[in-house]
């Protein structure tokens, strides 16, 4: 092997070390002593949420608002927070408000790039077809493992 080679061997090496570590370990330590929710986070966005009166108006004033929409009429828009990395500040946090004006926070695991857990093929197939029955799936069902958080 000439040394040019031996060269880009060890920087193709620590090129990798540096991308390839970081991941394997956020991936398996990103959760590990990291609480999941935040109450102040939850007041926070609580705040903001409560100002809005429609999903469109809250989509307008921020962008990272998701809505869910149901068969029945009923919708639903909020904001969450990703659990994963210990970067993620209040990760695990889900704060939502809905078209009968409550607004109401969950703490658990939230999967994914700052989305509210649900499974779209679920709404998809009239499985949750209510604000009812998403709440019920959040809390009980499906696994969800989330838990009511109070507001004040």
């Amino acid at each position: 092997m000439t040394r040019r080679n031996r060269y880009l061997s060890v920087l193709t090496f620590l090129g990798l070390g540096f991308v390839a570590l970081p991941a394997t370990v956020c991936g398996l330590f990103g959760n590990w002593g990291v609480p999941e929710g935040s109450p102040k986070l939850a007041e926070k966005w609580k705040a903001e949420l409560s100002q809005y009166g429609t999903p469109e108006e809250a989509q307008a004033r921020n962008r990272k608002v998701i809505v869910l929409r149901f068969e029945k009429g009923e919708w639903l828009f909020g904001l969450a927070r990703n659990s994963h990395g210990l970067w993620a500040d209040g990760g695990g946090t889900v704060v939502v408000k809905d078209s009968r004006g409550q607004v109401r926070a969950f703490f658990g695991h939230v999967c994914g790039a700052d989305a509210l857990p649900l499974h779209y093929d679920l709404i998809e197939s009239s499985s949750l077809d209510s604000l009812d029955s998403y709440y019920h799936w959040l809390t009980r069902d499906g696994g969800s493992g989330f838990r009511e958080h109070p507001l004040p």
